[in-house]
């Protein structure tokens, strides 16, 4: 037996006109089985993992618009390690990220990892007034200036100090691209130019990156090859039903959509098909229309009470529930009295 997936039932309960609201996408860009996608393509630390590493590599839990873009002045209240919550900027307000979280990717060496913090941003606007990178840029100097207090610091018995800085990415996905530039990744980063001379040092100094993944507004991939675009054209398709969208991004793309139920849910549903089976029996005996009321009653009691031990959700039981051929139009509130 199969479930939809968190995102899986995003797409199903949203109108797909609706698809590029701000707190849809949101909610659809918190999902980490399609943030491990974003990141192996867009960051060069992921390139060698798998997507199930990616995404075990996510520390806690992925924040939705609850981190402000902060100046790193005071760090006294901490969702995650080097996010501050506090800041205001003229004219505009309080600013917050779309989506954070943080990786740790292990390392070679025993016990050792890398920590990199991630902002990641929707923008369903193309022509805004200022160009992109810069606030993608702008996002991530304020990442890494909030880190002064929670990943390193200035103490002057500090022997590390400034190494201790963490990379930081700002991954902006612009939905609404023209087409002249659409189908396209860009990436700024620091990079290191000798303008007199050489030396063999070897700096640590690359700790921005602002990557830039930009969709069709026109929905048109004909002109490449990238899954990653195709994929994120497909999500964000107005055009298309949730049942034909969820079908194309789990069989062409690989995003995670549906789940297998435990074996044990699938073998308490064939007990309480059995209970069913047997009320209907004895109903028999009293009268076809009063036992048959009876047996799906006592069948449907059954099905909700195994199902319960392992789906604590309702709207995700009752999807279960309705899987089942025999109790397919059963109503929520019939499933409700039993739950």
């Amino acid at each position: 037996m199969e479930q939809l997936t968190s995102l899986g039932k995003t797409l199903k309960g949203t109108d797909p006109t609706k698809i590029k609201l701000d707190q849809n996408v949101k909610k659809i860009l918190a999902y980490k089985p399609l943030l491990a996608r974003l990141f192996k393509e867009v960051m060069a630390e992921c390139k060698n993992l798998s997507y199930e590493d990616i995404e075990k590599c996510i520390e806690g839990e992925v924040v939705v618009s609850e981190v402000y873009v902060d100046k790193g002045l005071t760090n006294s209240k901490e969702l995650i390690s080097g996010q501050n919550i506090e800041d205001y900027e003229n004219e505009e307000g309080l600013i917050k990220y779309d989506i954070r979280t943080y990786l740790k990717i292990p390392q070679a060496e025993e016990l050792k990892f890398i920590k990199i913090l991630i902002d990641v941003e929707a923008q369903n606007e193309d022509n805004l007034g200022y160009d992109i990178p810069l606030r993608g840029l702008f996002y991530c100097c304020r990442m890494v200036s909030a880190q002064l207090g929670t990943e390193f610091s200035t103490d002057k018995d500090d022997p590390v100090k400034y190494g201790n800085i963490k990379k930081v990415y700002s991954i902006w996905i612009c939905t609404e691209t023209a087409q002249k530039r659409a189908n396209s990744i860009e990436r700024y980063e620091i990079q290191r130019d000798f303008l007199l001379g050489t030396n063999s040092d070897n700096p640590r100094y690359d700790i921005i990156n602002t990557t830039i993944i930009n969709i069709s507004e026109k929905h048109d991939i004909s002109d490449t090859d990238n899954n990653t675009i195709k994929l994120l054209t497909v999500l964000f398709d107005e055009t298309m039903d949730a049942k034909s969208k969820i079908t194309a991004l789990e069989n062409e793309y690989g995003l995670p959509l549906t789940r297998e139920i435990e074996k044990e849910v699938t073998e308490m549903c064939t007990y309480a098909t059995s209970m069913e089976n047997k009320g209907l029996t004895k109903g028999l005996t009293i009268g076809l229309e009063e036992g048959l009321e009876k047996g799906l009653e006592k069948g449907l009691r059954a099905l909700v009470k195994s199902l319960k031990a392992y789906i604590k959700d309702f709207d995700s039981l009752y999807d279960a529930v309705i899987e089942n051929e025999d109790y397919a139009n059963v109503s929520k509130e019939q499933v409700r009295k039993y739950y």
